[in-house]
């Protein structure tokens, strides 16, 4: 692999994952609201940047693949949703039994869309795609148009 090419991909992971937090995050956690950047403007960008930077680094430098991949995002999700945000889905019983799950299907395309894209792997994981897919947008339709009360 040449060197321009080796510090081109983790530079696109990083990227791709910094717009995919931007989309995702202000449709799942501010219901796409743009007050939710002026609420919390510094420490979103500090997460959007910060995870893929991480992830990056697991991925290309350290070589993280499979399990500890996945061991990694469940480690993002315990820090960000649970010790960050105290979000109740993922801390409260019975909530988790639905919080966690979804949690999951949320940050997945977070660590592994951008990978697959700068993998040229898209077609592989298409379908694992389109379902983490729709459970986003369920999940970003639900905080935008649900019901506050």
């Amino acid at each position: 692999m040449t060197e321009s090419r080796r510090l081109t991909r983790p530079l696109l992971y990083i990227l791709l994952g910094f717009l995919l937090w931007v989309i995702i995050d202000l449709g799942t956690a501010g219901g796409f609201r743009l007050s939710y950047f002026r609420e919390h403007g510094p420490l979103l960008l500090a997460f959007y940047l910060g995870f893929p930077i991480a992830f990056a680094f697991l991925i290309f430098r350290l070589r993280w693949a499979g399990w500890k991949l996945l061991l990694a995002t469940a480690v993002a999700i315990v820090l960000v949703e649970g010790v960050f945000t105290g979000n109740p889905f993922v801390l409260s019983f019975p909530l988790m039994l639905i919080g966690i799950p979804l949690a999951i299907c949320v940050y997945a395309p977070l660590t592994y869309f951008p990978l697959w894209i700068v993998n040229g792997e898209t077609g592989k994981h298409k379908a694992v795609a389109a379902i983490l897919s729709v459970v986003v947008i369920a999940v970003m339709l639900l905080t935008t148009f649900g019901s506050g009360a």
